[in-house]
């Protein structure tokens, strides 16, 4: 399994447009990604980040997503303070039964 881990670092007073760009129809076209196994968003108001991790079968699907992974980061472009940290990586262990199939 691979994990697509997303830093963002959204202007002043935009952490909360930055969350709420996620929900609905977002989370949903991902969700309906071949191989994808789920997304996390994780709000760090007190450093003013979000973090977006996203779960899939393999990196050819993590890959393979990069298109929307784009188009997602093209839709939030006016609300961050600067670019988007990303980085695809091997999911080593976990404890979470909802990561096994």
């Amino acid at each position: 399994m691979e994990a697509r881990m997303v830093t963002l670092t959204p202007r002043p007073g935009h952490v909360d447009d930055v969350a709420a760009f996620w929900t609905g129809p977002v989370v949903a076209g991902l969700a309906a990604q071949p191989g994808n196994r789920g997304f996390v968003l994780l709000k760090d108001t007190a450093n003013g980040r979000v973090i977006g991790l996203s779960l899939w079968d393999s990196a050819a699907d993590a890959e393979a997503s990069g298109p929307t992974f784009r188009s997602h980061m093209e839709g939030i472009g006016q609300y961050l303070a600067e670019p988007p940290r990303a980085m695809i990586a091997e999911v080593a262990a976990s404890t979470a039964g909802a990561l096994t199939r």
